[in-house]
């Protein structure tokens, strides 16, 4: 099952509308917050499935007709998956609180954003592991090219990548 995942777009949909177009195949579209209005526009496609959480810059909790929450889990293929902006785990500042969140949860995955920073970790645990998974910002800014990430779920196990735009 393959997946694309979004983060800060603060204002623009354009990167999300290209990397969308490139991966036709997405079943699943996940965004993590700053920049629901964004997202909102696109989620008229009902052939995929569309996740978002939202961020600290997101000042509507309304998408459609669902309230946004903060963070927000699903299993995909047997895998458990832990969505969230990063903002209440303070991730600019290090990993441990979103290492804990992964434990907690019991998570395969944990998808964050806030950082505008890609980030692709495997954390290895006494009963297995789990990734961390930032696809950076879809919008760019702070002088960094927009990025998103590509999560494919095999039976086999979870395969991350990132995309440029």
């Amino acid at each position: 099952m393959k997946c694309l995942c979004f983060s800060d777009s603060h204002g623009t949909s354009l990167g999300m509308r290209r990397a969308l177009s490139m991966h036709r195949d997405a079943e699943v579209v996940f965004f993590l917050g700053d920049g629901l209005s964004d997202f909102e526009e696109l989620i008229n496609d009902k052939s995929r499935m569309w996740i978002a959480v939202r961020g600290n810059c997101d000042s509507n909790a309304i998408l459609g007709d669902i309230i946004v929450k903060k963070t927000d889990s699903i299993t995909l293929m047997g895998r458990r998956i832990f969505l969230t902006h990063g903002d209440l785990y303070g991730v600019k500042y290090g990993l441990d609180g979103i290492k804990r969140l992964a434990v907690d949860h019991n998570a395969d995955l944990v998808l964050f954003g806030h950082t505008h920073s890609m980030l692709e970790q495997y954390v290895t645990t006494e009963s297995g592991g789990y990734y961390l998974f930032n696809p950076g910002s879809v919008g760019g800014g702070y002088g960094i090219r927009p990025s998103y990430g590509v999560i494919n779920i095999t039976d086999g196990g979870i395969l991350l990548s990132h995309g440029m735009l």
